[in-house]
């Protein structure tokens, strides 16, 4: 398709855009739309571009575990290419043990955390980390979302199981199960940041994965606090499957493309009442704290429903979106 150049003042060339084109894209007089250039061509689009940040360096010193780690999470889900982390001490406190651990060993535990995501560098005072996907991949965001509830759900099953049998083993796997359900949150949060979604739906999903780390991580702190009891009763093994069967449906919402008010009246009154039971019933303390680190599962409906609106508010907006 060829289009003729115009002369518009003294210094500003144009070309009009293809009619049929604008009306399927909506593009309006006085809209704006992207303009980028590579040689000798240049691409116009729609949506905003979000451009890769190639390198990041990053001096550790006087960090934390903590921080470091916030640092590493951050960097990857904005999609830097390449992060040089330099230090001067070769070991980092760790507060949870009161104890100073190793920088490279951990800096390697925690890159395993990140698919594509490698070391491909390291000296006494230098670690490179460098993504290996040669491009993102935003279309395999639904893929990955279902793989997080996929392994989500194997966990929690794993769980439950567990308790009539041999928890001490399940226990032991817990972190593995925990670590493998947070890299590929970490890498939808990745693909979300480079969708063509747009940014009230990426907020709403970004905000939702967040919270879905948390909620493992309090599920492996349940998991301790289990590991501990001597004598696991049916009652506890009762509330902590609900919980956990509450916390799946919300996901399956998600996960739907279309879903009644009627079913999410039916389960924000189910969440009440169960939200009821958990208050009223009477634990041992040590059941307490199993089913208190849960708790959390039974708050996160508002999250779970803002995200699943925002997916579905088109149907609202019509052409007035």
């Amino acid at each position: 398709m060829k289009r003729k150049v115009n002369r518009v003042g003294k210094n500003s060339l144009t070309v009009s855009l293809p009619s049929k084109w604008a009306e399927k894209y909506g593009v309006k007089s006085g809209d704006e739309i992207e303009v980028i250039e590579s040689g000798s061509s240049i691409t116009l689009s729609t949506k905003e571009i979000h451009t890769k940040v190639k390198e990041v360096k990053l001096n550790i010193d006087g960090f934390d575990l903590l921080m470091l780690t916030r640092h590493l999470n951050e960097f990857y889900r904005r999609g830097v290419e390449r992060i040089i982390v330099t230090f001067s001490k070769e070991t980092i406190l760790y507060h949870k043990y009161h104890k100073e651990i190793s920088v490279s060993k951990k800096i390697k535990d925690l890159s395993e955390r990140f698919v594509g995501l490698e070391i491909i560098s390291q000296s006494s005072n230098q670690i490179v980390l460098e993504s290996l996907m040669s491009k993102e991949e935003p279309e395999k965001l639904d893929v990955v979302l279902n793989r997080v509830y996929f392994l989500i759900k194997e966990f929690f099953h794993e769980f439950i199981l567990a308790m009539d049998g041999d928890f001490k083993k399940f226990h032991e796997q817990s972190y593995d199960y925990h670590d493998n359900i947070t890299k590929f949150s970490s890498y939808y949060l990745r693909l979300l940041n480079v969708s063509d979604l747009s940014e009230d739906k990426k907020v709403k999903l970004f905000g939702l994965f967040v919270m879905i780390d948390t909620v493992i991580d309090k599920v492996r702190h349940a998991s301790e606090q289990v590991n501990k009891i001597s004598k696991i009763t049916p009652k506890l093994k009762k509330y902590l499957k609900e919980i956990y069967d509450l916390f799946l449906e919300q996901f399956d919402m998600l996960l739907k493309k279309k879903y009644s008010l009627e079913e999410l009246s039916d389960f924000v009154r189910r969440r009440y009442l169960l939200v009821e039971k958990v208050n009223n019933e009477k634990f041992t303390e040590s059941e307490y704290k199993a089913i208190g680190e849960t708790k959390i599962l039974l708050d996160t409906i508002n999250e779970f429903t803002e995200a699943y609106l925002s997916l579905h508010m088109d149907k609202y907006l019509g052409d007035n979106k």
